[in-house]
């Protein structure tokens, strides 16, 4: 066979490749977040639901896009009237903006198995470019045939960049550590 010939079919596999799309299992997955109270101690919550995809092409290993989209009235501090609070116009306004989104516009891979994401995060209605620091561990195969990812997310945001400006800082942190650790399904 000639050698343009393999070359080209080599080059055709390669175009031809795809990542496989892995959607977020919820019931191995947490989106939370910690921030300052009174600049003494951590108030920690979670979104509860929540739902998403990463491209993932096993065969290079290489993440390609990722989305995740967060019911905000699913917030939860472990206190009732605190999280009607942060429901309410004076921090997510859920009536008025159900969701946050995110969706990733460029991912550069930065070792092995870690990536910088940059993507359009929508937080009260506003899109703000953010970058996202990933580790993704796997594929493994569970027990019921199909293949997993691992995806961790550990970030420090200012909440007043995201249009969530009321309280002051000494009351509420202006810095939110996120953590989002999910496990990731392809079926």
């Amino acid at each position: 066979m000639n050698k343009n010939l393999l070359g080209l079919i080599a080059l055709s596999i390669g175009l031809t490749a795809q990542a496989e799309t892995f959607t977020i299992d919820p019931g191995h997955a947490e989106i939370g977040f910690s921030v300052k109270h009174l600049m003494l101690s951590n108030t920690k919550g979670n979104f509860a639901t929540f739902s998403g995809t990463l491209d993932y092409d096993i065969s290079t290993k290489t993440l390609k896009s990722a989305e995740c989209a967060i019911e905000t009235a699913s917030i939860d501090t472990n206190n009732g009237k605190r999280d009607d609070h942060l429901r309410n116009e004076d921090f997510f306004n859920v009536a008025k903006y159900p969701k946050m989104t995110f969706k990733s516009t460029s991912i550069q891979k930065t070792g092995d198995d870690t990536f910088e994401m940059i993507g359009i995060l929508n937080v009260l209605g506003i899109d703000r470019e953010v970058v996202l620091p990933i580790t993704i561990a796997g594929p493994v195969d569970d027990p019921w045939g199909n293949q997993r990812i691992g995806m961790e997310c550990f970030i420090v945001l200012n909440r007043r960049d995201l249009g969530i400006t009321h309280s002051a800082a000494a009351l509420i942190g202006d810095e939110v550590k996120i953590s989002i650790e999910v496990e990731a399904i392809y079926k």
